[in-house]
């Protein structure tokens, strides 16, 4: 059985991470993983990770946690959003999404308040809802612009 974990991006392991990129058709559905660790770089709430199996980088995730711009304020009711996650091309369609997606849920669980895990994705075809249906997600009703949004209950 393959052994994935979520690991820090560093300078070490940072090119290797920039390489990975989904399907040409997907490209439009999520930011290059360049981006998404620029922007994280400038957001106090971004937690971000890559996602190995074994030693073989093969994804990125993003998560937007409230708790970290908010420590010192105890009161705060933290909330937790998937904002990036992408499989490498060359590793879809083996399940290495759903079990990334379950150490992500993992992590969540152990967070303090965790209540709710939220997402949107497009409404265009090849979107991921399907995917996050089988990791557990429910859609809301909710729409944020052009996207659907779905909900984990922790």
């Amino acid at each position: 059985m393959p052994k994935f974990t979520l690991k820090k991006i560093t300078k070490i392991n940072l090119m290797s991470i920039l390489q990975l990129d989904v399907n040409p058709e997907q490209k439009s559905l999520v930011a290059s993983n360049a981006v998404s660790i620029t922007q994280a770089h400038f957001n106090k709430d971004a937690w971000f990770r890559a996602i190995y199996v074994d030693n073989k980088p093969i994804g990125f995730v993003m998560i937007s946690d409230t708790l970290l711009k908010s420590k010192s304020n105890p009161n705060h009711r933290p909330s937790y959003y998937l904002w990036r996650f992408m499989i490498d091309a060359k590793n879809q369609g083996k399940g290495y999404g759903k079990e990334a997606m379950k150490l992500i849920i993992n992590h969540l669980k152990s967070r303090p308040k965790a209540k709710e895990f939220l997402l949107s994705h497009s409404k265009s075809d090849g979107n991921a809802g399907e995917f996050y249906k089988k990791c557990g997600f429910k859609y809301t009703g909710k729409e944020i612009g052009d996207e659907l949004v779905m909900r984990l209950e922790l």
